[in-house]
């Protein structure tokens, strides 16, 4: 559920990203200014594909049965969520403009790594 929640943020944002436009910013009004800034794309690729990819390997790790499918839904969910962070840090201190659509990445990611997390020590996979 917090994958496709996830799409559904990254999409909107590509779709944006691919089309020329600004994210519709309800709160803020920081979302045109973040997507456009130097800080919204590593090596060339926009952090808004980054992220909807991310997205559907956290999709792919939860229809993957065992271990394998814990693993990579850790690893994506911590990966995700180090680049959402370092995504807020530029916001708040290098671009100095907020974008709510990135927030609620974020909380998503928190999320997704907190679920990650349960799913590993529920299956007991921590047990030595």
């Amino acid at each position: 559920m917090l994958a496709v929640l996830g799409l559904g943020i990254t999409g909107y944002l590509s779709w944006e990203r691919l089309t020329g436009g600004a994210p519709a910013c309800v709160i803020g009004g920081g979302c045109g200014a973040v997507q456009a800034s130097e800080y919204a794309a590593i090596f060339g690729i926009s952090l808004s594909y980054l992220g909807f990819i991310t997205y559907a390997v956290m999709l792919a790790s939860a229809l993957l049965p065992g271990f394998a499918g814990r693993l990579l839904g850790l690893i994506t969910s911590v990966g995700g969520v180090l680049f959402s962070l370092w995504l807020l840090y530029a916001e708040l201190f290098l671009i100095e403009a907020i974008c709510p659509w990135c927030l609620a990445s974020l909380v998503v990611m928190l999320l997704a790594l907190a679920v990650a997390i349960m799913r590993i020590v529920r299956a007991g996979d921590l047990r030595t």
